[in-house]
């Protein structure tokens, strides 16, 4: 008897864990179809588009941004999403051309 309840417990963690991970990859996806929340124009990465980077991830925990052509090139792309990245705190879940999606935590994309 005790053992049921044990396994009852452990199959609603496992519940709540899954149906979780499957509502972050659903945001995943709302973000991939929507428009950027951010543009990094040619000024580059200041203080101030952090702090506006900080306030979207806080609103929306999952963010898109999209880079300008005169700030990046296929050659530093990724070095540009990984220092957003790292100046926000966040984890760099996708690179697709010149637009990233950022989060707050770390969740895989899904299929």
């Amino acid at each position: 008897m005790i053992h049921l309840k044990r396994l009852s417990r452990l199959k609603i963690l496992w519940y709540k864990w899954y149906f979780r991970a499957m509502s972050n990859q659903n945001e995943f996806k709302k973000v991939l179809l929507s428009p950027p929340h951010a543009t990094l124009g040619k000024k580059g990465i200041t203080e101030e588009f952090i702090l506006h980077v900080q306030h979207l991830l806080k609103k929306y925990k999952i963010i898109k941004i999209k880079m300008l052509k005169s700030i990046a090139t296929k050659k530093n792309i990724r070095g540009i999403a990984e220092q957003i990245s790292n100046s926000t705190n966040s984890y760099l879940l996708d690179i697709r051309g010149k637009t990233i999606i950022l989060s707050l935590k770390k969740i895989s994309k899904g299929n």
